[in-house]
Formats: C-alpha cells, sequence, structure tokens
C-alpha cells in the first residue's frame, strides 16, 4: 500500500502549532480530572479550592503556626478548614487570629481578604475574626457565599457601611458583626431593615457598630422571631419610640443593651418582661436613671433568668428593691459600679437564691456586717464586694464555699483575723484582701489552697511571719503582702513556687536577708522588698533570674557592692537600690550590662542615698533606653561633661544632687534629651545661670540649689517660665543677683541669694501657687498685694530681708490654704495682719523681729491648728488674749520683746499638744512637708523657727515637731505665775523673765518633767526655791537671778550642776552653795569641817569617779550615735531627734565638772 506522502509533508512551524494543540488538549482534560485524579489518591480536597485557599493565605498575616499545615494535596485536613465527605467542597474556613484577648489588632500584621475566597461557593462557616483587616470596608462578594450558615466578621477591623447585601444570606444563623469599641466607631449601618431577610437568624451581634441612624431599629429586629441571641452593646442606639411594636421576640434567651445612652422608660421594660424565655440580661452603663420598682417588676416576670448584669447604671432605689421579685433560677448576678446603690448586705442575701454561683457587688453603697447566712451559698464560684462599707469580721461559715473560685473583700473596713478554715477553699485561685483592717497573722492553713494563683493581702494590719505554707502553692503567679506589719525573715520556701511572676513584700518590719535561693523562681518578673529591715548583701543569685524586669530594694540596710551577675539582667526594666548602705562604683554595673547582646534594657536606675564612690563613667550611654537616673546622695566625684549625656535621649528624670560632682557644660550645649525633672543641688556647677535649660521644652522640675551660680537670672528665663508651664523651680543657695524674675513657678525657692529692689507688682504668679521661699535676700520695698490672690498657697517664707510697709487689706480673695508663714526679721509696721482671720489651717505664723503694734487680737484663739506662734521682738501692746488657750495645738508660742501687759492668762494651761500627744491638723513627716499638694520631686520647703532658751537663740528645722517651748520674757506682765501652766508636762524651754511677776515659784513646777530650760529671772518673785526643782532630770539651765527669792538653795541631783553664783544674783536672802552659807549652817561647821578635811583624799576620790562615769557615758552615747547612723536612714532620722534632745544636757554636765 501507498500513501501519498504529498499530503504528509507538514512544515516545521505546522509541527509546532499541532504539538502546542496536543498540549492544551491534554491539560485541558487533566485540569476537568485533577479533582478525580486527587481523589484516587484518597483525597478529599479539590485542587481548585485547594489553589484558592494557597491564595487566601498568601493575603493572611501568619507570623506563627496558624497556617503552617497548610502543605500537601490534602486541604481538607489543614488546620480551620473542613469539607464536605461526600462531594469534597469546602464547607468550613476558620482563620480567626488566635491571640482573641488582644486589645489592640493593630498592633499585629495587616491581612486582605483575597478574591478567591469567593470562589469557595459551599463555604457554610467562616470566621475572619481578630485580623487585621487594616479598616477596608466588609466584601460585598461574601454575599455570594448563599450557602452560610455561620459567618463572624468581628473585631477585624473592618470600616465603613456594613454591606445591606448580606441581607442574601438567607441562611444565616449566626451572625457576628462585633466591632471594638474604640472611638470613634466608623463601622455603621443606617438601616437594618436588611436584616428581615435572614429568616433562619438566632444569632445577631453587632456590639460596638454605629446604629444611631438607624432610627427603625427595635421594630427591623422585632421581626425576626427565631432570634436567640441579641448583643447590641455599645452600639449608639437611637431612642425607642414611645409606641413599641408588639412583642415578636419570643425565642429571645439573650439580650445586651448596655450602654444604651436613652432612658430605659417603664413601658420599655414592660415590653422587655414579654421575653419569658430571657436568660441572659445586660443593661449594663445605661447611664440615664430608670426607677428600681419598674425594673423589678419587669424582671418578676423572667422566670428563666440566670443572668443578670446592671454593671454601672443610674438606679433610683434600693438593692433590695430592684431583686425582690427576681427569679429563683439566678445563677449570675453582677451590679459592679452603681456607686451610690444602697443596700444592706444581709438583705441583699436573704433574697437571692442558694444556687447563685456568681455574686458581685462592688463599688456599691453596701453596707452592714457580712451574715453567717453566707455559707448557705455553696454553689458560688466568684464573690466580689470591693470598695463598699462592709464591717467586721469575715464569718467562718466562709470555709463552707468550696467551689469559690474569686474572693474579693478589698477596700472595706472589715476588722478581725483571717478566718483559719480559709485552708478549705481548695478551688480559690484568686484571694483580694487588701487595704481593709485585717489584724493577725496569715493563716497557715492557707497553705492547702493548692488552686490559688493570685494572693492580695497588701495594706492591711497584719502581724507575724509569712507563713512558709504558701511555699506549697505551686500555681501561685501573683502573690503581693506589701504594706502590713508582717516580722520575721523571707521563708526559703517562697522559692518552691516556681511559676510566680510577682512577689511584693515591700512596707513591712521583714529583718534578715533575702533569700539565697530567690533564684529558683526562675519567672520571677516583678521583686519587690523595698522598706523593710533586710540586711546582708543583695545575692548574686537575682543574677539569674533572667525574666525580672522590675527590682526594687530599696529602704533596706543592704550592704556590699552591686553584685556583678546584674549584669545578665538584660530585660530588667526598673532598677531601685536607693536608701541603702551599698558601696562600690557606678562603673562596675554599667560594664557588666555592656555584655546584653542587644543593649539593657534598664529605664529606670535609682541608687539614691548610698555610699557609692568614684565618678561617673562615660559609657553610661550604654544605658540607651534610660528614662529615669537617680544616683543622689552619694559620694560620687569627679568630672561629669557633656559625653555622659550625648546617647542619653530618651531620659526624662535626672537627679545627680548632693554628691561632690563637678557638671561642666558648654554654654552652647543642646541636651540629646527633653528632661520634665532636672536635680543638680550641691553639686559644682558654678557659673551663670546655664542657657542650655532653654532647650528643655517639657521642663516640670528644675532644682538647682548651692551649685554655685553667680549674676542676674537672664531675661529669657521667665518667658521659660511661662512656655513650659515649670512647676517647680529651686534655685536657693547660690549667689545670684538683681531682680527677682517677673514670672515665678507656683512651688519657688530663691533664698539665700542676694536678689534685691522690690517684688514686681507686675509679677505673674498664678493662684494656682503653692510655695514662694524668698528668704535671706535683699529684698525691700513693701509688702507684697498679691498675697490676697494666692488662693492656693500654703508655703510663703520671706524672712530675713528689708521688707516695709504694712500687710495688704484683703477683701474678696484670701489664702485660705495658708499654713506656713514666715515674715521675720523684716521691717514690717502696722497692725496684726486681719486677712489671717480667714486662713483656718494657719499651723506656723512667724512675725518676729518686725515693727507690728496694737493689739493681739482675740480671734488668733480660733486658729485652732497653729501649731507656732512667734510674734517676738515686736511692740505689740494690751493684755495676752484669754482665748488664746483655745489653740490646743499649739507647741511654740513666743511673745517676747513686746508691751504687753496685766496677768498670764490660766488658759495657757489649755495647750493640749504641750501635755500629751495631740494634734488638731495632719502634721507633714519630719516636718519637712510631705503635706505639699503638688508634685514637688525631692523638694520641700524646711518649717523652721528660733527659740531663744539658755542663754543663746537657736534655729530649730530637723526636730521642730518634737520642741515645745513657751516664752513670754521682756513684756510688763505681772501677778503671779498660773498654777495651770505647770500642767503643761512635756514643756521644754520655759522663760518668763524680765516681767513683775510676783507671788512664789509654784511647789507643782516639779510637774513639768521634760523641761531642758527654765528663766525666771527679773521679776519680783518671792518665797523659797522648791526642792523638788532638783527632780527635773532633763534641767540644763536655769535662770533665778534678780528676784526677791530667800532661803536655802536646793541640793542634790541636778542642783549639783548650776554652780554658777550668777544664777540667783540679786536675790539677798538666798544662800547655801554656790552662793554664801545660810546662818543656821555656822553652828554645824565646826566638826563637820573637820571631817571634811580629815576626809579629803575621799572627796578627790569621788570626783574622780564623777569624770569617770561622765566620761564612760559620753564614750557609750558616742559610739551608740555612730553605730545608728550606718544603720537604716529612718533610724537615723529618729537618733537625730533624740540627741537633739540629750544633747545640751551631756554639755552642761561636762562644762561644769570640767571646769571645778
Amino acid at each position: 500500500m501507498t500513501l501519498n506522502w504529498d499530503f504528509m509533508v507538514i512544515s516545521s512551524s505546522s509541527k509546532h502549532a499541532i504539538v502546542i494543540f496536543v498540549a492544551l488538549v491534554l491539560l485541558s482534560n487533566r485540569a476537568n480530572c485533577d479533582d478525580s485524579l486527587h481523589a484516587n489518591k484518597g483525597n478529599n480536597c479539590l485542587e481548585s479550592e485547594r489553589r484558592a485557599l494557597i491564595a487566601i493565605k498568601s493575603d493572611m498575616y501568619d507570623p506563627g503556626e496558624r497556617l503552617s499545615s497548610w502543605t500537601g494535596y490534602d486541604c481538607c485536613k489543614w488546620r480551620g478548614v473542613a469539607c464536605d465527605n461526600l462531594t469534597g467542597y469546602v464547607t468550613r474556613l476558620d482563620l480567626h487570629y488566635p491571640d482573641e484577648y488582644n486589645p489592640w489588632v493593630e498592633s499585629i500584621g495587616a491581612s486582605k481578604v483575597n478574591p478567591s475566597l469567593f470562589e469557595l461557593k459551599h463555604l457554610r462557616y467562616l470566621d475572619l475574626s481578630f485580623n487585621n483587616f487594616s479598616y477596608a470596608h466588609v466584601p460585598h462578594m461574601i454575599a455570594s457565599l448563599v450557602h452560610l450558615e455561620y459567618l463572624n466578621l468581628s473585631n477585624a477591623c473592618f470600616d465603613g457601611l456594613i454591606p445591606p447585601v448580606l441581607g442574601n444570606l438567607s441562611h444565616i444563623q449566626h451572625l457576628d458583626l462585633r466591632n471594638y469599641c474604640t472611638y470613634p466607631i466608623t463601622l455603621f449601618s443606617n438601616n437594618l431593615s436588611w436584616l428581615s431577610n435572614l429568616n433562619s437568624l438566632q444569632y445577631l451581634d453587632m456590639s460596638c457598630v454605629n446604629l444611631s441612624k438607624a432610627t427603625n431599629w427595635l421594630h427591623q429586629i422585632n421581626l425576626i422571631p427565631t432570634l436567640q441571641v441579641l448583643l447590641l452593646g455599645g452600639a449608639s442606639l437611637p431612642r425607642v419610640p414611645p409606641s413599641l411594636p408588639t412583642f415578636n421576640l419570643t425565642s429571645l434567651t439573650m439580650l445586651d443593651l448596655s450602654q444604651y445612652e436613652w432612658n430605659i422608660s417603664a413601658s420599655m421594660l414592660r415590653w422587655l418582661s414579654n421575653a419569658s424565655n430571657l436568660e441572659h440580661l445586660d443593661l449594663s452603663k445605661c447611664m440615664r436613671v430608670f426607677d428600681a420598682e419598674a425594673l423589678s417588676v419587669a424582671l418578676g416576670a423572667l422566670h428563666n433568668l440566670r443572668k443578670l448584669v446592671l454593671v454601672e447604671t443610674q438606679i433610683a432605689g434600693q438593692v433590695s428593691t430592684i431583686l425582690k421579685n427576681v427569679s429563683r433560677m439566678l445563677q449570675h448576678l453582677d451590679l459592679q459600679w452603681n456607686f451610690f446603690l444602697p443596700g444592706e448586705i444581709s438583705t441583699i442575701l436573704s433574697i437571692l437564691p442558694h444556687q447563685l454561683e456568681f455574686l458581685a457587688l462592688d463599688m456599691n453603697d453596701i453596707y452592714g456586717r457580712i451574715p453567717e447566712m453566707l455559707g448557705n451559698y455553696t454553689s458560688l464560684r466568684h464573690l466580689s464586694m470591693s470598695y463598699t462599707r462592709i464591717t467586721g469580721e469575715i464569718p467562718r461559715t466562709i470555709g463552707k464555699l468550696i467551689h469559690l473560685e474569686l474572693l474579693d473583700l478589698s477596700i472595706n473596713d472589715i476588722t478581725g483575723e483571717m478566718p483559719l478554715n480559709v485552708g478549705n477553699l481548695t478551688n480559690l485561685e484568686e484571694l483580694y484582701l487588701s487595704e481593709t483592717n485585717i489584724t493577725g497573722s496569715i493563716p497557715e492553713s492557707l497553705g492547702n489552697v493548692i488552686s490559688l494563683k493570685y494572693l492580695n493581702l497588701f495594706g492591711n494590719k497584719i502581724t507575724g511571719e509569712i507563713p512558709k505554707t504558701l511555699g506549697s502553692l505551686q500555681n501561685m503567679l501573683q502573690l503581693d503582702l506589701h504594706g502590713n506589719f508582717l516580722t520575721g525573715q523571707i521563708p526559703t520556701t517562697i522559692a518552691r513556687i516556681s511559676n510566680l511572676c510577682y512577689l511584693d513584700v515591700s512596707e513591712n518590719r521583714l529583718t534578715g536577708e533575702i533569700p539565697i535561693t530567690i533564684d529558683r523562681i526562675s519567672n520571677l518578673s516583678y521583686l519587690d522588698v523595698s522598706n523593710n529591715y533586710l540586711t546582708g548583701e543583695i545575692p548574686t543569685t537575682i543574677g539569674r533570674i533572667f525574666n525580672l524586669w522590675y527590682l526594687d530594694v530599696s529602704e533596706n540596710n543592704l550592704i556590699g557592692e552591686i553584685p556583678k551577675t546584674f549584669g545578665r539582667l538584660c530585660n530588667l526594666w526598673m532598677l531601685d537600690l536607693s536608701l541603702n548602705n551599698i558601696i562600690g562604683e557606678l562603673a562596675n554595673l554599667l560594664d557588666d550590662l555592656s555584655n546584653c547582646p542587644q543593649g539593657a534594657a534598664l529605664s529606670s536606675l535609682s541608687i539614691a542615698d548610698n555610699n557609692m564612690s568614684g565618678s561617673i563613667p562615660s559609657n553610661l550611654g550604654l544605658l540607651a533606653h534610660l528614662q529615669e537616673l537617680d544616683l543622689s546622695s552619694n559620694s560620687l566625684q569627679g568630672n561629669m561633661t557633656e559625653a555622659h549625656f550625648s546617647q542619653l535621649t530618651s531620659l526624662s528624670s535626672l537627679n545627680i544632687s548632693f554628691n561632690s560632682l563637678n557638671v561642666i557644660l558648654p554654654n552652647d550645649w543642646r541636651p540629646p534629651f527633653h528632661a520634665y525633672k532636672i536635680d543638680m543641688s550641691s553639686c559644682h556647677l558654678g557659673g551663670t545661670f546655664p542657657s542650655w535649660i532653654q532647650s528643655q521644652r517639657y521642663l516640670h522640675s528644675l532644682y538647682l540649689s548651692g551649685v554655685g551660680l553667680l549674676g542676674t537670672i537672664p531675661l529669657w528665663f521667665s518667658n521659660f517660665i511661662s512656655n513650659t508651664r515649670l512647676q517647680c523651680l529651686d534655685l536657693s543657695s547660690n549667689n545670684l543677683s538683681g531682680l527677682i524674675p517677673s514670672t515665678l513657678s507656683p512651688f519657688t525657692d530663691l533664698s539665700n541669694n542676694s536678689f534685691e529692689g522690690p517684688i514686681p507688682t507686675n509679677i505673674m504668679i498664678t493662684d494656682s501657687t503653692q510655695i514662694l521661699v524668698l528668704s535671706n535676700n535683699h529684698i525691700n520695698g513693701s509688702f507684697p498685694p498679691f498675697l490676697c490672690n494666692l488662693t492656693s498657697i500654703f508655703f510663703i517664707d520671706l524672712s530675713n530681708n528689708h521688707l516695709s510697709g504694712t500687710f495688704p487689706h484683703c477683701q474678696n480673695s484670701f489664702p485660705h490654704a495658708l499654713q506656713y508663714l514666715h515674715l521675720n526679721n523684716n521691717s514690717i509696721s502696722g497692725q496684726f495682719p486681719f486677712f489671717l482671720k480667714k486662713c483656718k489651717l494657719l499651723i506656723t505664723l512667724d512675725l518676729g523681729e518686725n515693727k507690728l503694734s496694737g493689739k493681739i487680737p482675740t480671734w488668733v484663739g480660733y486658729l485652732t491648728s497653729l501649731q507656732i506662734l512667734r510674734l517676738s521682738s515686736n511692740s505689740f501692746t494690751g493684755v495676752i488674749p484669754i482665748n488664746i488657750g483655745y489653740l490646743a495645738s499649739l507647741k511654740v508660742l513666743d511673745l517676747s520683746f513686746n508691751k504687753l501687759f496685766g496677768k498670764i492668762p490660766s488658759s495657757v494651761g489649755h495647750f493640749r499638744a504641750m501635755f500629751q500627744d495631740y494634734t488638731n491638723s495632719k502634721p507633714c513627716h519630719d516636718n519637712n512637708l510631705q503635706c505639699a499638694r503638688g508634685p514637688m520631686g525631692s523638694y520641700r520647703p524646711k518649717d523652721k523657727i528660733l527659740i531663744t532658751a539658755k542663754g543663746s537663740t537657736y534655729e530649730y528645722i530637723i526636730i521642730l515637731s518634737l520642741v515645745t517651748s513657751i516664752d513670754l520674757s521682756h513684756n510688763n506682765l505681772s501677778g503671779e505665775i498660773p498654777n495651770e501652766l505647770m500642767m503643761l508636762r512635756d514643756l521644754h524651754f520655759l522663760s518668763l523673765s524680765n516681767n513683775h511677776l510676783t507671788g512664789t515659784i509654784p511647789e507643782n513646777i516639779a510637774d513639768l518633767t521634760e523641761l531642758f530650760s527654765l528663766d525666771l529671772s527679773m521679776n519680783n518673785l518671792t518665797g523659797t526655791i522648791p526642792s523638788n526643782l532638783s527632780a527635773l532630770n532633763f534641767l540644763s539651765h536655769l535662770n533665778l537671778s534678780f528676784n526677791n527669792l530667800s532661803g536655802r538653795i536646793p541640793t542634790g541631783n541636778q542642783f549639783l550642776t548650776f554652780d554658777d553664783p550668777a544664777i540667783y544674783a540679786g536675790n539677798k536672802d538666798l544662800c547655801g552653795w554656790p552662793l554664801p552659807e545660810c546662818p543656821s549652817d555656822e553652828a554645824q561647821r565646826g566638826p563637820l569641817h573637820a571631817r571634811d578635811d580629815d576626809d579629803g583624799n575621799g572627796s578627790k576620790l569621788e570626783k574622780v569617779l564623777d569624770y569617770a562615769f561622765i566620761a564612760m557615758g559620753f564614750i557609750v552615747g558616742f559610739w551608740t550615735y555612730w553605730g545608728v547612723m550606718i544603720m537604716k536612714k529612718s533610724i537615723r532620722i529618729a537618733l537625730f531627734q533624740m540627741v537633739d534632745r540629750i544633747y545640751d544636757w551631756i554639755y552642761v554636765q561636762l562644762a561644769v565638772k570640767f571646769g571645778r
């Protein structure tokens, strides 16, 4: 057979075309049968849908393993994907982001809705929740997935109008469009009519979707009888019209209308009462007041109600009224944060059913004692009643609540001890009893509560030791015991709680060392043991707790150097070692932290009040994240230059005060940071006022006290104060001169400089000013008239200047808040300032050394907070007002060097602060004015007073709160010394000299047992010196000269030290040692004198022994002083208070003995 090859001749190009044609046919056939080929391999997944899923994945943010299973051919086995077993079509796609509790979806990476999603035509379940779709619009194409029964787009950063075409999803049963409640809400729907097409809808969540324009929302939702769950919290719902439709939501079991902005009327409540199947009702944050009685009626109709949430509402009525008809099936009741909603706890519990599982009454006006009947609610899992007015003890029946998982009774007036049977609550996970008045010890049985994760007992009066049994609580995450009176050591068993993340035992009385096994708590991130009495060195093992980000060991008695292992704490964010006795150099810490691979994370570093030495290393910039640096009150020295700050771009607070540092910064230096606080006090800055301050536009507090500044304050600084709103300014103790700046901060101290001229009349000083200290300058001119307008000021010190003129006459405005006023040593004239009558809070008033005249007003007795009244060296006349005795808080009264006459009023015996622990005001701790009502940082103006005693004048500052004194000397007072004065048994200094007093020295003067100094000289006193004066053991100064006293001078005890005849001079009828002997002694002198001569050697021995005992006492006292000085700072302060008290007595004893 022959073939016609002519027809078989094919060109090269034609061959290629045929090949391509055949390939396309084969590929087409393969595409058509691809799904069946995979089915033959045992896979249900259709290839077309697998490719669609791969495309969807490409646009989804997935930093972890969420979509890591999306490999291979069988997509039906991929995580979040499910297929129909018969057809292989993808029916379920769950792409929700797993971090559902992240409040900021924007913090995760962005995703997009890939168009391939809409190729999955058979989807019945779609979940895209908690992704970040970057505020894209909800895709209209979702409506093409007509088989959808479940759609969840919640909290996925969608924006804009919800497409009404979603109404085409006629099979939808579950629709979740919940949005994050961040304002403004940009996901919205203006009309809900599309919902009426969703005939199968059972679940609808549009919480925090803006429905403010959907005016007919209630009528449209009422058309869905299948609806079981309706959640519209925070949806900006419009007001419901007066005419309500017939209730059609008969299947409704859950309703959330929280944050409904309009009044929930009685008619609306009646409408809701038709929801007979309702089990869950949430009307939280409905801020319009609605009636408790109407609510009660509605609740009474909801027989199936199991959960009722009324958080932060405004209900008029009582809790018992709301609940009186509540369903007996109620299991969950949340009434938190209703503030003024009252109710008695016993009455509330008597109404509630015993099967209750959740009860929250926090932040309400709940009162009364917790009744024993609480033990009947054995199903309770959650019980919280914090921030109420509950009183009494925790009932012992609490131990019956064995299912309890959370108990919170914080911020109440609970008394008594924790019940021992709290150990029965083995399911308890959270226990909060903070800031009540619980006493006693922590029960050992608490170690049986093995489920406990959070234990907060801070701010109570708990005593005893931390139980070792707490080490059994292996699930514990947070342990907070701070602010109690716990003693003993930190138990080593704490180290067994390996999951513990937070440990705070600060502000107690713990002793011993920090446990060396602390590193076994490997998950610990927060550790605070501050303000205790811990000793020893900081354990090096702390450096092994790599998760630690907060460490506070301040205010203890720790010694040694900072452990080198701290260099491993690369995650440490806050380190506070202040107020200890730590030594070493800062360079060691910085060198150790330099080993951190990513750099040290340290943001806050405080080593203040220690014994650190050496210089500040220039590699301080290694702490690039540093925001707060406090190195104050150490022994640091050397230079600090701009190189130290060059890398500290985040620095916001700098305190290097009270060191021996030379701060060398050029005038044109521009700091790389913008600080809110700078404190260089007592360092050496020198030169003129630093111009680099201008760059600190956020500066809040500036402390440059005692830094050696010269010259005047530049003109730009006044504008700087205004522009930055500088709150605190301390430029005291420099060599600044010139005029006072025209603008001052609310807290200003320019004392101890050389400012001159008058206080500017146009000075910019706001009514919010609280502290003004301009003392010890050369300021002249009249008293500033703006004082009347300073309604918030509480501390003024203009003493030791040259102010003249009279006080301003305040009329419509007064410095009501004034507490401390120092105007002594000026030339102010006129009468007692009348505006002070309005200053009811006044604590210290010093007008001494001026030219004031007139009478002391009687209304001064109504300044009942007054503790110090000093009017010495003026020209006041008249009598001392009787009602001065109303000043029960008075501790210092100085009216000396005036022209007062009349009798000393007997009411002086009413100064209760001089005979018992009493004060009518809230004293400031250590008299350093901690009562300041503004942020002053480390600065506290010091209240001070001059007291003349023992012939000299002393300025008391540190221990002023402990001093009591009365000085009425150098007046024209007459009459007798009032017997009532002897009631002031805590009086330290009494001077009545240079008056015209008559009568005798009161016999009961020995009742003044704390008296240090007594001066009755230059009067007309008669009679004998009371012999019991010798019983005043603290009396170190006595002056009775120039009176008409007679008789024998008492002997023994303190009178052995009063050997100066000048003490008794001018009393011609006084006799006895150290004056000439009394006549009655002459007859007996012979034999006694002979015996004295014979015992001369014995007398010398007695003197030697006297010297020896005094020397021994001095040595013991000396080393006691220095021994305590190296211990805790609070002890040092207390010791200063004691030493100042006994110093004078020791001095006089030594002077007298060695001067013989």
